[in-house]
Order: C-alpha cells, then structure tokens, then sequence
C-alpha cells in the first residue's frame, strides 16, 4: 500500500468520525411525557388523607335561624332551626335551657337512617333531653340529604365523609347564639354519628369533648364488608372506599378526652371496633376511657339507659362545665 492511499484511508475514517460525531449532537431529543407526570401529582394529591384535606379548608359562620318552635316549657324549649354549610340550607333540632346561660354546647350526631323517612332529632332526642335538662344546649345537625336538608350534587347515601363538614360548619356557628358558650363545645355520636365525631374532633380543636356510643368502624373497607350493599344504603364510591378517607389515620390531631361505650351484643356494629379504637387512641397517647356493656344491644336497651347516660352527663361536666 503507498503512501497517497494510506493518507486517504485517513481521510475517510475521521471523515466518518466526524458525520457520527454531528449526527449523535443533532439527534433530536426525546420527548418526556409530561401528562403522566400531571396524572402522578393529581393523584398524589388525591391520595392524601380525608382529614388532612378537611383541616385545609375554612369553616364559614352563618347565622341559626329559628324555623319553628316544637316546645316552650320548663326547663327547656325545643326549636327546629337552619344554616348553611356549603352553600347548603341544613336543618337540625335545638334544645335550649329557659333561664341562665351562655351555657355549654353539646353537638349531637345522628346514625344511619332512611332519608326519607327520617325527621330531625331521630337518634339523638333522648340523650339531647338528658343534656338540656343538666344545664346544656344541644344541637343535632339533620347533615345534608336528611329530611329538609338540602343534597349535593353527588347525592348523599349511606357513610358519607361530607357529613362531617356540615358538622364542622355548625361549630363555626355556634358563636352567633346568644346563649351559647362557643369556648365550652362537646361532641356526641351514635353509631354513624360516631364516624362522624371523631372524623369532625381530628378537624377542629374547638370540641373539648368526644362521647362515643358504639361507633361504626372508621375503616370505610370494614363498613363495607360488614353492611354489604344495601343495608345502609348504597356503598360509598370507589373514591371514597379508599383507606386515605379512614379517620382512623389521623387520630393523633384529637385533643379532646374521649368517652368510648360499647354493647356486646350489639349487631349491628361489630363490637371489635370499639375495642380497636380504644387501643388505637391510646397508643397515640390520647385521653379515654373505655366501658363495655355485656349482654347490650346497638341501642343500649336493655340497660334503660340509666348507667350509660349518667357516665356521659358527668363527663362532659367534667371538661365542660
């Protein structure tokens, strides 16, 4: 080989070197696709916890009107009233003390019932009696989509998570009653209701007191294990079956001392919540106080109330009065 043709066999292989270099440089880049990156943010952000979401949000006061007087006697009268929450005309059942005040509030929360055959103060009125005889107001939220409250769009039925809203909308108005005392506010929930408390005291520390009567599972999954489909209305949406809606995640935002009942041979929740609850909140080193009734149904029937209506009057005059 002479030397011109090694010179060119040179030639050509920087030649060859140099077009790779440029192609390689040039090559355009590819593309990243962003819309997964949006659908992992908008899902981080719909994975977050119920609760986290509802502590962002703001509690709009509105005035409680009087719709109707149902009693006016010694030592209470009982009224039908209103307010808004989310832009919702919401109704409830007030009893208030006729002479003193401001006086303490109890909040009361309703379990599941028929909407259509609900009225306002089922499942709340007797204990209500029992308070606003002992110097308490009391006010039982009917929650939206329940007798004359007015429904979202969504249509609720069954464990619904908002109910815990309209609750949280009524604490911020209990500072426009006169004889109110808005520093001095316990919670009181039943069944659903008690779902809905401790969901509404891991919001707010405006409530100084959570009563719980044997309350359905905070775990919605449990719920719906347990009820199936139908007997407690429809089952919530897939959104909401998710265990990020669980109170239960969040109990380390209660401060309130927390009163805990549970029948034995209740039914229609499954007596192990209650104990699981118990454990739970004193794990995270919460105040409770935990009783079981042996041989008790949902409703306590059997025990005529006496026992368990004395131990949550006094304890509300323990951190209320």
């Amino acid at each position: 080989m002479n030397k011109l043709t090694k010179i060119f066999i040179l030639v050509g292989i920087l030649a060859s070197i140099f077009v790779l270099l440029t192609f390689r440089r040039n090559k355009p880049k590819e593309k990243i696709n962003t819309s997964s990156l949006t659908e992992n943010k908008n899902q981080a952000n719909e994975d977050s916890s119920f609760s986290e979401n509802l502590r962002k949000r703001n509690y709009e006061s509105s005035s409680i009107e009087i719709e109707n007087t149902l009693s006016n006697s010694e030592p209470y009268s009982s009224y039908i009233f209103s307010y808004i929450s989310d832009d919702l005309k919401i109704y409830g059942r007030m009893n208030m003390p006729n002479s003193g005040g401001p006086f303490p509030v109890v909040i009361l929360n309703h379990g599941y019932f028929n909407q259509s055959s609900f009225q306002s103060g089922d499942g709340t009125q007797t204990m209500a009696d029992i308070l606003a005889r002992n110097g308490y107001l009391t006010l039982a939220s009917d929650y939206r989509g329940f007798g004359k409250s007015e429904n979202d769009s969504q249509g609720s039925r069954g464990h619904n998570p908002n109910y815990s809203i309209d609750v949280l909308n009524l604490i911020a108005s209990v500072k426009n009653l006169d004889k109110a005392d808005p520093n001095k506010i316990g919670i009181w929930g039943h069944s659903m209701g008690g779902e809905v408390s401790i969901r509404t005291a891991e919001v707010t520390d405006k409530v100084k007191a959570i009563v719980l009567w044997a309350p359905t599972s905070a775990n919605p999954s449990e719920n719906a294990a347990f009820y199936g489909r139908g007997r407690h209305g429809s089952l919530p949406s897939p959104s909401q079956t998710r265990e990020e809606i669980s109170p239960n995640n969040d109990l380390r935002y209660i401060t309130a001392p927390v009163s805990l009942h549970q029948g034995l041979a209740d039914t229609e929740v499954n007596p192990a919540w209650s104990k699981e609850l118990n454990e739970a909140l004193q794990k995270e080193n919460k105040q409770v106080e935990y009783f079981e009734y042996p041989g008790q149904d949902h409703n306590f029937s059997n025990l005529g109330w006496d026992i368990i209506s004395k131990r949550t009057t006094e304890f509300f005059d323990r951190y209320l009065k």
